[in-house]
């Protein structure tokens, strides 16, 4: 008899034994493939391709970009925006002076002082106060150190405002000038929102594909597909050292982004701030203009974009569909409305739904263990 408890004490402490060790193995084995494998995997792709903060740096660039309003700087280097001559009319060529120069003291800084940035030394934006027009243009040295020169007709009366990028010393500076007032027979400001998601442009469609809303603060993929009016894809062929440019400009004008697809350049890119803020930037080592591989069937072109702040913003697109014999540095342009929201919808942190489906399965397999281990009684 006292062998016979003594067995049965034995067995019932082998069964709690195994009971919990199969417990605490099911509990390893769900924390581990159903949350920190899934987070590490998480961790390891934002560190391979999401946006860094604004004002970090990626791996392969010089240092972070600045944004600078002509008339805030008081030193360090700037750019001043001469129109000539004035008043400035419709049709009319208009000379745009670009004076690098670094404050205090209006120091000319020379052309060569300057380093290539998508296969240009400048590159000037420029859009209308309706966003209906825009142009994207590259200002040349002249004799006169530190000007940089181009000549322009503006097609449309209107306010403008316009924008000047250089890189200096492996760092990138955006500099927003005082607006220009074109004068000129027609109305002023035509502005129309509308949200559609298919543009044409000659003989070709693009499409934007953005999971919206969109919120101020997050990355967001922005990515266009080029067809033609049939339906065929289209290859592209380099734009200034990219298969794509994308210039997003708020309609007060206080936010302005011009960036290129991920991964042409190895970093990917964010809004310029006001204020000078810094931010991340290309940078701009493919001066090769050698032809990138065309998306594939039904591929886009793809971005990454922080927005900092809610509100309008208009989307610019400028590309070169191959072998169609445009002159050089000329693209074909579309655009898009994009709102921004202040706040994302409410959705569940990855983080609190992997903890809840790991809960929920280490007390489905704790009932599993134990009725198993009621039946082998």
């Amino acid at each position: 008899m006292a062998d016979d408890i003594k067995k049965a004490a034995n067995d019932n402490g082998a069964r709690k034994w195994r009971f919990w060790f199969l417990i605490s193995f099911s509990a390893f084995l769900v924390v581990t493939f159903g949350l920190y494998l899934p987070l590490r995997f998480q961790h390891q792709a934002v560190e391979r391709g999401a946006p860094h903060a604004a004002g970090g740096e990626a791996p392969g660039m010089h240092a972070a970009a600045q944004y600078h309003e002509e008339g805030e700087v008081a030193e360090g280097i700037a750019v001043n925006l001469n129109v000539t001559p004035v008043p400035v009319t419709v049709g009319t060529s208009t000379r745009l002076d670009f004076f690098v120069n670094e404050k205090p003291g209006n120091v000319p800084v020379p052309a060569s002082a300057l380093e290539i940035e998508h296969t240009k030394l400048m590159h000037v934006i420029g859009v209308r106060e309706d966003m209906n027009e825009f142009f994207h243009i590259h200002p040349q040295p002249t004799s006169t150190p530190g000007v940089l020169s181009v000549d322009y007709a503006f097609s449309k009366p209107g306010l403008y405002k316009i924008w000047s990028e250089i890189k200096k010393d492996g760092a990138g500076h955006a500099f927003g000038h005082p607006e220009t007032s074109v004068l000129g027979e027609g109305p002023r400001s035509e502005k129309q929102v509308s949200f559609g998601r298919n543009a044409v442009v000659e003989l070709y469609q693009v499409s934007l594909e953005l999971d919206e809303p969109v919120a101020k603060g997050h990355s967001h993929e922005l990515a266009f597909d080029i067809h033609t009016v049939t339906g065929d894809e289209v290859a592209l062929e380099p734009y200034l050292a990219a298969d794509m440019h994308l210039t997003i400009i708020k309609d007060d004008w206080k936010q302005f982004i011009h960036t290129h697809p991920t991964g042409q350049d190895g970093v990917d890119h964010h809004g310029v701030r006001p204020r000078i803020i810094p931010l991340a930037r290309a940078n701009g080592q493919d001066i090769s203009g050698a032809v990138h591989d065309a998306p594939g069937e039904d591929e886009a072109v793809r971005f990454a974009v922080t927005f900092p702040e809610s509100g309008l913003y208009k989307a610019f697109v400028q590309f070169r569909p191959r072998g169609i014999g445009l002159p050089p540095d000329e693209a074909l342009a579309v655009s898009f409305w994009i709102r921004v929201e202040d706040k994302a919808p409410a959705a569940i942190p990855d983080t609190v739904l992997y903890a809840a489906v790991s809960l929920a399965l280490i007390v489905l397999l704790s009932w599993g263990v134990r009725r198993y281990l009621q039946g082998a009684r």
